[in-house]
């Protein structure tokens, strides 16, 4: 069983690594906003939708574009 401490820890990790907003998105990426809305409507990066928000995760986007940069294998 999972103590309230862990649980707390968790949220709180999540809660530092979820990016809200298109307006965080692009901060964080380097880009402006209507470039981010973009690429989510076109599922050029992982980018998804809480209702009309957009969200994304940071350890996800840099995964990803360190995958851009590298190429394929």
């Amino acid at each position: 069983m999972e103590k309230k401490g862990e649980a707390a820890k968790r949220v709180g990790l999540l809660a530092d690594d979820l990016l809200a907003g298109g307006a965080e998105i692009a901060e964080f990426l380097g880009a402006n906003v209507r470039e981010v809305y973009h690429l989510a409507k076109t599922q050029r990066l992982p980018i998804g939708r809480l209702g009309r928000k957009l969200i994304a995760s940071k350890r996800h986007l840099t995964r990803h574009t360190d995958k851009l940069v590298r190429g394929p294998p």
